[in-house]
């Protein structure tokens, strides 16, 4: 079950932001960033309902230290450095994935919560004790993944967690 969250999402995963994020993240089209960062910005700078002057800390989701080996960087803490820039927000890699599990695409929805629990723990409470935290990733699909993060932190004494993605895939009824 997911905990009770204010999930932000700034695009639809299809068209052009798809093409964008799976050339960043497959592609290794690091440069795509930048761009894809200032998108979740001018996001941030029009919604009311997320004050980045309320959040004390951007923490992005992590990667197994396998598969970020593999592809050879955290894409979303390359989107959260982006963000942090821009609002003067710090970035810290709060949270760690111990357990390398499989990737979440291949699974479907009921499988998604099975394989990620238990797949994160903070690494560095100093960082997100009291604090509001921005928990940052690219692509929302089940929400199991940003689920379990916040949950971990919430556990870790994050005062509160909000969550932004770049994007937000429609699954299929």
């Amino acid at each position: 079950m997911k905990p009770h969250l204010g999930i932000h999402g700034v695009s639809i995963y299809e068209g052009p932001i798809r093409t964008a994020i799976h050339r960043f993240k497959f592609n290794k089209r690091i440069a795509l960033a930048e761009p894809l960062g200032i998108i979740m910005v001018r996001y941030l700078c029009n919604t009311p309902m997320l004050e980045m002057d309320e959040i004390d800390i951007i923490v992005p989701v992590p990667l197994h230290k396998y598969r970020h080996r593999q592809r050879g960087f955290n894409q979303a803490e390359l989107l959260a450095k982006v963000v942090g820039k821009y609002f003067e927000t710090p970035v810290a890699s709060a949270l760690e994935r111990h357990k390398n599990t499989k990737a979440q695409f291949e699974l479907e929805r009921e499988q998604r919560y099975i394989n990620i629990t238990g797949a994160f723990r903070v690494v560095d409470s100093q960082a997100i004790f009291n604090k509001r935290v921005l928990l940052l990733d690219d692509i929302y699909t089940t929400g199991a993944t940003i689920a379990e993060c916040s949950k971990t932190l919430k556990i870790a004494g994050a005062k509160r967690v909000e969550i932004l993605t770049l994007s937000r895939a429609i699954e299929a009824s």
